[in-house]
């Protein structure tokens, strides 16, 4: 069961006005953002779906049924379900070969059209390194400094060999909080980084909840002097 920080905690005597709105804040806050982002699939559903479940209904349904005010906002719901629906089958057909084999085409297709295929290939790998449970784009999380003092998480997607010396450096993704999809490629020694102790899968939950679902404990920061 979820746990909320402002439920829990008791009244404070004397806390004010102030305190008693910033409670309140805390409760809107999540409602309002789940709402909106409900309120958002569901408008851009019906805008894609929308018509074909409308025409499905009206020849399904008496007029006096689908002539009703509220029957709109069912279509748009229906709509939202349908597309889930779909992505589901689409997955379902994904894991058998002749699935496989129709995705292949896809790509192909798109990657050869003049103008569209930059834009596919880097929505494309975007989607591997995040969403492919079999690719492994990222191997392990570590801890360095970037961009000054401070240790920040990292995702080591590669290791490569410094070509002259020999040295082992790590090609490591530092992610935007509290969006993944973007951030910075950093190229470090591996004796400059130390190991987070934690997984790929908990470093994202911390990165997406802005830290607060950080583990209890971290590893202990390696000082400048042994980097």
């Amino acid at each position: 069961m979820i746990g909320f920080n402002g439920f829990n905690q008791p009244p404070v005597k004397g806390e004010g006005m102030r305190g008693y709105f910033m409670r309140g804040l805390f409760v809107v806050i999540p409602v309002a953002v789940t709402v909106w982002l409900l309120d958002y699939a569901i408008g851009m559903t019906n805008a894609w779906l929308g018509p074909f479940v409308r025409m499905v209904a009206e020849h399904l349904l008496p007029a006096s049924v689908t002539s009703l005010i509220w029957f709109s906002n069912v279509t748009a719901v229906l709509s939202l379900l349908l597309l889930v629906a779909c992505l589901i089958m689409l997955g379902v057909v994904a894991s058998y070969r002749i699935g496989k084999e129709g995705l292949r085409l896809i790509d192909h297709l798109f990657i050869h059209i003049p103008g569209v295929n930059t834009i596919y290939r880097s929505v494309r790998k975007m989607v591997d390194a995040f969403g492919s449970s079999d690719a492994q784009s990222f191997k392990r999380c570590v801890y360095l400094y970037f961009p000054y003092n401070n240790p920040t998480l990292g995702f080591v997607t590669k290791e490569v060999t410094e070509e002259k010396t020999g040295r082992k450096l790590l090609v490591v993704f530092v992610p935007h909080g509290p969006s993944p999809a973007s951030g910075f490629i950093q190229i470090v020694a591996e004796d400059a980084t130390w190991d987070a102790g934690i997984s790929p899968e908990d470093g994202f939950k911390m990165i997406m909840s802005v830290g607060v679902l950080s583990p209890d404990t971290l590893p202990q920061s390696k000082p400048r002097d042994e980097q």
